[in-house]
Parts: C-alpha cells; structure tokens; sequence
C-alpha cells in the first residue's frame, strides 16, 4: 500500500452502477494500476479491499459507500465505491452529492438493463459529470457494439465514445485510444502503445472524427482549426472535453476488464485530466449560493457519512469544501454552534484509516471522537453563518413492526436502531402510536434483512417482525349536547363539577375547536382550561371503537360549581365525562388516513400501474405527460394498501419509478 504524503490537487470520483457489474473489482483494478496495491483481491474470495463487512460477504454485494484514494502523478482521486441494488440506492445518492465526477460501470455481457437506467438518472439528477465504462470485455458472451447501441438509445446524441476495443471474450487484448489516435495492448510486460489494427482503422477514423467534431464545438478557435484541417493536439482537446462534460454536452465512453486490469490506466489518466472540482450549494446568510473550492479560503468541511467501528467507534467521513485541515484544528459545527476538535485526520483506504498530518480542499478525511456530528453538517471556522442544503428524503419502500421476545429490550432495540440509522440514514425509525411498537421504514427486503442481519450481529438482539397497525380514528356522526358531572364525597373535601357540552362534527383534517359560551360565571375562569384539558384527554384516550377522535368542535354552554369541593381536576374529569357521553349517545364514525401518492415513471408501464392500484381502493387525480417517454400520476389510495407499495411498484416498473407519498385526508372507511 502506498500512500503519498502531500497532492496539490484533490477530487472525489463515485462509482455507481447495478450490481454484479464489477465496481468494486473496478476500484481495486484503479488502486493497483496506479501503485496503491501490489495485486488486486477477489471479491468472490472475501480478500478485496472493500467489502469486507461480514453482512456483505454474506450477501456477496456492496451494502454501503466503500473509498480508497489513489494517486496519478501528485493528484489525489477519492474513490466512492456504491452499492447496485436499489435497496441501497441512498448510499449513490450520498456519494453523488459529493462526488466530482461519477463513472457509470456497464457490463458488456448485460448491457444496458432496467436498474442501469435507475442509476443514469441519479447521476442526472444530481448533475454530476459521468463517464461510462463497459466493463467486463474480457468475459464469455461479450459484445461492446450491442452495449453501445442500448447506451445510445438511453443517452442519445451526448454519447461518445473515447475508446473502442480491440477483440472481444478471450481475444480482447487492449483499447484503441481515439484521443491519441493509437491502439494500446497489454501482455505481462504492461501496456504497449502502437499503431491502430488495420481490421479496426477504417471504424477507428470515423468514430475519431464524430468524436473530434463533437469536442471542438466547445471553443470557436479549436472550431476553426478544425475546419481548416489542423487537429488540436490531445492537451488542447482535454480541456475542451472536461467543459464539455461539466455542462452535460459529452458523456465518454471508455472500455476494459477490471478483473484483468485492462484500460483501468487510461481511465485513472481520463479521470485525472478532466475531473475539475464541483462548488457545493449551501446557504450562507440565509441565501443559497454555490461554495466554491477555495484551496487559500477559510477551513470548511462537510460530513456526509457515518460508521460505527466495533474497535475506533464513531468515525465521521468529510469532504473539504475550502482551505486546508491540519491535525487538531477546532471548527465549530454550524448546526449546533459546539466547537469540535478534530483529533487525528486519516485516510480510508478500505477498512484501514491511514493517518495523514494534512487535508487540503476537495480531499476527504475520516476523523474519530465526532459524537454529536452527522451527516449532512458543516464544521467552519467561528462566526460563518453557513447551513446546508437539505437533501431530498427517499420514501420507503415498506414499513415493518419490530418487538421483542422480553419487554425490557425494547430500550435496547431503540438504541441499536439509532446507532445503525447514523450510519444509514435511509433506515428511518418511529414509534407506531397505534401498537406502541417500533416501526422502521426501509426501502426494500435486502435492507431490511441486512438490519436484523446487524442488530443481531453487532448488539445480540433478536426482533419478530410484523406489519405495522393502520393508524384508525374517529368523529362524532351528528351534534350532540350532553352533561358531564362528576359528584364524590370522601369525607374531607368532596368533588363537584357539572359542565353542559355541546358537541359538533368539523371537518376531520381541521384542529380541534374549543368554544368557551359561559355567561354569568357559572363555570369560573380558573376552571374552563381544566374543561378543555379533560376534552382533549378523552380524544387522545379514544372514542367507543377505541380510535383517537378527530373532527370535533366543543363548546362549553353551561354548569356549575361548588365554592368548597370544585376544583381543576374536577372539571377536568367532568369534561371528559361529558365528550365520552355524546360520542356514546350520537355515535361515531371510523376514519383512515388517504395518502396523496405522487409517481413519475415511463409510460409504457401506465397500464400495469393503474391496474395495480385498483384493489388498493387508489383513486387517480391527474397523469400528466410532459414528455413523450414519462408520466407523473397522482392518485389518493387509502393508507391500508400501501405498506409495500413501494416495492411493488419497483416490480412494475423495472425500477424505474420514482414515487412520494404523503397524507392528504381523512375519510370515512368504506
């Protein structure tokens, strides 16, 4: 392993693509190809550098963010290796905020599939410059020109091609670099540069060309050269290229096998030269602005992921936004206004924290002994007024009941929840109001398996699933006046309170309304909040179906008291003696919650959707199709049939959808 102990340039790459397509073998091929490993491990084997964690070995995929640094030249790159599945798509989001650059792994045995089409869009919708490499050109059954025609169809026009292969499964050899115009083959002895195969130079000239023409149009004096026949030279073409990418004008397409270690060298160079450092959005004095990468600025830092080591602890991985880090600085978390001392900075070079006496700006550092920072804060220097951008939260995809076998580890199912929820922030947890139980909303079954899989593993608990309870209420059917009187006589001082209530549905989505209509003093000023306080314990308490009531406007007409024996508790129990009286004498009505639920997915799958809906009782508002390829349907479908929505629209949809859920009414149960 090596590690360079300074760089004057730093940036963060992300590695996104489905799983099973060879990212993490990717990120080790990069490590050994410029000089951070001898020889890369097997994945298959347990002996990678990533990918070390019990769970994932287990499940034989990445379950979370991974990173690695390497350097070309004095240039720092920060690897983020993700997971493919969808369940853990949170951990892509989380590594494309802070990434630079993302490349976007393709296998070239299965082309362009459905959850590839998934990541595309993260990576488009969090406006990161991608490069595409297919990888796997090595394997049995691969064919780079039906992979490129699927990346075209779903990229379009932007595509281009940098590299091109030279042989296909057991006769690939090496790459053909359109850049330098000249073929690159590897043997035991390394890379070989020559000339370009003559069974691929007539395709080799005119990709070259598509690809010159597509690179020049950045800068009118290349544009002019170009058309008077003079080619810009690959130092000229680079910049023009990395611009290109910023603004979403050229997506690259490079190629090789990671598990061979073939073109990984020319994509760590690739990455080098056109990697240029995103500013980070975030508000500073109220406004949103863009940070930008300062290397001479204030010290500023970004965390945006936690882990829970069994021996360090709690390590919080940064980014640095600006300035430079030193050992034992003190910044102050912008959220909290507590200053923090970073205690030793260090390197993640897999599992390993290297330590290092530096961190300049765009460098990424994990730092130990951070209890109350998470992610998503900013740590600056005293006095700067900046917060974050809030980041999108993801719906889950279901939600489950937990419990366990003895009542006395219930804290401690809560506290192991919170320690893995830090680590993983789209593990959510709440307690179900209905059941009393703990309810955690995951996004999928892996993600649920692979938390009970480390509840068990990491703090010896055991937990029984369920599905949660529906959350149920209720509302009085018509208006009703009604008496609460409570009269009790103990000896000493006695109790006495009469309160006449006139009770009223509202709509059930409205707060509760209470109307104070005395006249004469008959209940006393002192006691009429007692009367409201019993109301609202009562409905908390709940109606004759045993639901918390909802809907209701109380008004307080009439009552009396006694000079001795009245007091605040009384009223309070003749209130709720009184709403209890009228929901029982005018019966009530049973509520559920009608969740507003907002999908955008492709229209060929509009059918299979709305017909999905239909036993969910789901009623659609509107689809709108604002584009030839999608649609964005609305539709309001009782609570009750949505617990695994949205897994079952992910079958549906390939993956490909994207959907919110939130509350929109109360109904009446059908």
């Amino acid at each position: 392993m090596v590690i360079a102990p300074s760089h004057p340039r730093a940036r963060t790459v992300a590695l996104i693509g489905r799983n099973g397509v060879g990212k993490t073998s990717l990120l080790e091929a990069l490590v050994v190809a410029t000089g951070g490993l001898e020889r890369p491990g097997r994945v298959d084997a347990g002996t990678s550098l990533c990918g070390n964690d019990p769970e994932e070995r287990r499940h034989q995929m990445s379950l979370g963010i991974a990173m690695a640094p390497v350097w070309v030249g004095e240039d720092k790159l920060t690897l983020l290796d993700t997971p493919g599945l969808i369940d853990f798509s949170g951990e892509v989001e989380r590594a494309l905020d802070v990434a630079d650059v993302a490349v976007l792994v393709v296998s070239a045995v299965d082309g362009v599939q459905a959850d590839f089409v998934s990541t595309w869009n993260l990576a488009q919708e969090a406006r990161v410059p991608v490069v595409i490499f297919v990888n796997a050109l090595d394997a049995e059954r691969a064919d780079f020109e039906s992979t490129l025609r699927g990346l075209e169809l779903l990229v379009g026009p932007t595509l281009a091609p940098l590299e091109l292969p030279i042989g296909e499964g057991a006769d690939f050899q090496g790459v053909v670099d359109l850049l330098a115009d000249e073929a690159i083959t590897y043997d035991a002895r390394g890379p070989r540069r020559g000339p370009v195969p003559a069974e691929l130079a007539e395709l080799e000239a005119r990709v070259r060309s598509s690809l010159l023409e597509a690179i020049v149009v950045a800068d009118d004096t290349l544009t002019e050269r170009y058309l008077e026949g003079d080619i810009p030279t690959m130092q000229e073409l680079e910049p023009a290229l990395s611009e290109l990418m910023i603004e979403g004008r050229i997506v690259p397409v490079t190629c090789g096998s990671a598990t061979q270690g073939l073109g990984v060298d020319r994509l760590a160079t690739l990455l080098d030269e056109i990697a240029i450092s995103r500013p980070i959005p975030a508000f500073v004095g109220g406004n949103e602005i863009l940070l930008e990468r300062d290397p001479h600025g204030d010290p500023i830092m970004r965390a945006f992921k936690v882990i829970v080591d069994p021996y360090v602890g709690r390590i919080v991985v940064m980014e640095v936004i600006s300035g430079t880090i030193t050992n034992d600085i003190i910044l102050t978390n912008t959220r909290t206004r507590s200053e923090e001392r970073l205690h030793g900075l260090h390197h993640l070079f897999g599992t390993k924290l290297v330590p290092v006496d530096r961190a300049v700006t765009g460098d990424v550092v994990a730092v130990a002994k951070l209890s109350d920072v998470v992610a998503g804060d900013i740590l600056a220097k005293k006095g700067l007024n900046i917060s974050p951008v809030p980041a999108p939260v993801a719906t889950p995809a279901m939600s489950v009941a937990l419990a366990s076998s003895s009542h006395d580890d219930d804290d401690k199912i809560a506290t192991a929840l919170h320690r893995l929820s830090e680590e993983d922030p789209s593990l959510r947890i709440r307690h179900d109001p209905v059941s009393r139980k703990l309810v955690v909303d995951v996004m999928g079954d892996t993600h649920l398996q692979v938390t009970l899989e480390r509840l068990r593993r990491r703090f010896n608990v055991e937990v029984a699933t369920a599905t949660p309870d529906v959350q149920l209420f209720e509302t009085i059917v018509a208006p009703r006046e009604c008496e609460g009187r409570l009269k009790k006589q103990t000896g000493g001082h006695g109790q006495f309170a009469v309160v006449n209530l006139k009770v009223e549905p509202i709509e059930p989505d409205t707060p509760f309304e209470f109307v104070d209509a005395i006249v004469g003093g008959a209940v006393p000023r002192q006691f009429i909040g007692a009367v409201r306080n019993g109301v609202e314990k009562a409905m908390i308490h709940g109606g004759p179906k045993g639901h918390r009531v909802v809907g209701l406007r109380v008004t307080l007409l009439d009552g009396k008291f006694h000079s001795v024996d009245s007091s605040e508790a009384a009223f309070d129990t003749a209130g709720s003696i009184g709403l209890k009286a009228a929901l029982e004498s005018a019966g009530t009505n049973v509520l559920e919650r009608v969740m507003e639920v907002t999908a955008t997915f492709p229209t060929e799958y509009l059918g299979e959707v709305l017909n999905d809906l239909k036993p969910r009782r789901g009623r659609v508002v509107r689809t709108d199709q604002s584009e030839a390829s999608s649609v964005m349907l609305v539709a309001y479908v009782p609570e009750a049939g949505l617990n695994r929505y949205g897994l079952d629209l992910r079958a549906i949809t390939a993956g490909r959808a994207r959907v919110t859920i939130v509350q929109h009414h109360l109904a009446v149960v059908a």
